[in-house]
């Protein structure tokens, strides 16, 4: 199942030569070529909210009032007609020292000529389990397949999947098998003792000959283009990393991948990075832990570094990527010890109201959106890790301001206030009103 379709790719004008405009639901996008792959950016600048896709493109670096540039490499720029702010086109990033603002992407699938809308892709596609293998202390590998037999959907490194399990809980697994292979999916799932049940639900009736239902397809966390890359993976976070090292490989990319783990026993795969020539494994039980910060001092400002794995490896990866001036992209299997950007707000009611049908909802000042949304008995809003890293219930704010608790938008992204997560998310006014 696919999106609406955008435009065919001939319709797409070559690189430097500006976007293909179109919109999808009233949101304005321009679809850019660069180099082989086609981006699609909202139409909408950072600063101010111009009309950013109008701007000019140029293959190098060009002069700018906004400040002195982090880098200095020659790529392709986009510059926005009215204020002069340039962005990076593969990646979105402002190119002003010290700016954290960047473009927003919209989620695209190109196939068979064509390029259709993937926001959350849904597909409802029914999955059998083919395969299955003990690979870790605690980790199950699954391989799935269509029950129909049809081609599966289209991936790149980075995806994950979301599966509604026998039991109605819908939780996420990345996408660890070759992206090439459109006959079947592989996941790797960790037993969570003190988890919420989906993963001893996977580990105890993930049988062969069971059955799974696909509800989405997402990438939050792609493979952007770089002269070089240092994945650090924890633990079953290497699930989110094998496929991006494999892809740097075939194609001879200049990479290195460190591999952490407790004991060699609790760290899956470890032959499959072994053969990627460029990894290497720490064993924190024998080895002691790693010095990320001098990880990432070791590398110069033309390496992209991904980090996955438990929460307290991201934040201190994150905070010295800030501090060397290190770019740095995450993602967590986890939500955060505390809720993101909690203040004061907790400790009062306040009101949501459903779009859809006009009905109001007071959510009381010990409990979530979600909560007092099931409360009422309206279970149509979808959710998963409920904890506010997965992305699953995000939610358009049609009226009011969101407090913002998730790890999923960018600061610029809460900024604009126009969605929130509504598992941790609140109101810092009276009242909100949800396109529910």
């Amino acid at each position: 199942m696919s999106g609406p379709l955008l435009a065919r790719l001939e319709d797409i004008p070559s690189a430097g030569e500006g976007p293909f405009r179109c919109s999808v639901d009233g949101e304005e996008l321009g679809l850019f070529r660069v180099g082989e792959q086609v981006i699609a950016w909202r139409d909408l600048c950072p600063h101010e909210a111009a009309q950013v896709c109008r701007g000019t493109i140029a293959g190098t670096r060009l002069e700018s009032d906004v400040g002195d540039y982090r880098f200095g490499r020659a790529r392709e720029i986009l510059r926005c007609p009215w204020h002069g702010w340039e962005f990076d086109l593969r990646t979105g990033h402002h190119l002003a020292s010290g700016s954290g603002a960047r473009l927003r992407s919209h989620p695209i699938e190109v196939r068979d000529g064509l390029v259709f809308d993937a926001a959350g892709l849904a597909h409802d596609r029914e999955l059998v389990i083919t395969g299955r293998h003990e690979v870790a202390e605690a980790v199950v590998v699954l391989d799935l397949s269509p029950a129909d037999d049809a081609p599966l959907p289209a991936w790149a490194p980075g995806a994950h999947i979301d599966l509604e399990l026998a039991s109605g809980r819908r939780r996420q697994y990345s996408l660890c098998g070759d992206p090439r292979d459109r006959t079947s999916y592989r996941i790797a799932v960790l037993r969570e003792v003190a988890g919420r049940g989906g993963s001893a639900e996977v580990h105890d009736d993930g049988q062969l000959g069971a059955r799974l239902l696909m509800k989405r397809i997402r990438n939050r966390f792609p493979l952007v283009g770089a002269s070089r890359y240092l994945f650090i993976a924890g633990g079953i976070g290497i699930t989110a990393m094998l496929a991006m090292a494999r892809s740097v490989s075939r194609r001879r990319g200049a990479a290195e991948l460190v591999y952490v783990g407790r004991t060699s026993d609790a760290m899956p795969f470890r032959d499959e990075v072994a053969a990627l020539g460029f990894a290497r494994t720490i064993m924190t039980d024998a080895d002691g832990r790693p010095d990320l910060t001098a990880m990432l001092a070791a590398t110069g400002d033309e390496t992209v570094i991904y980090c996955c794995g438990p929460t307290e490896m991201i934040t201190q990866v994150a905070a010295a990527g800030e501090r060397l001036g290190r770019r740095v992209v995450t993602e967590s299997f986890t939500g955060p010890a505390t809720p993101a950007h909690a203040d004061d707000q907790d400790g009062r009611d306040f009101d949501v109201v459903l779009a859809g049908s006009g009905q109001r909802v007071t959510v009381g000042a010990t409990e979530t959106i979600l909560e007092a949304l099931r409360r009422e008995g309206i279970g149509h809003a979808a959710s998963s890790c409920e904890q506010g890293w997965c992305g699953s219930c995000e939610t358009r704010v049609l009226e009011g301001a969101p407090q913002h608790r998730d790890t999923v938008l960018t600061d610029a992204e809460r900024e604009e206030s126009d969605r929130m997560m509504i598992c941790v998310g609140r109101a810092t006014g009276d009242c909100l009103t949800l396109d529910l």
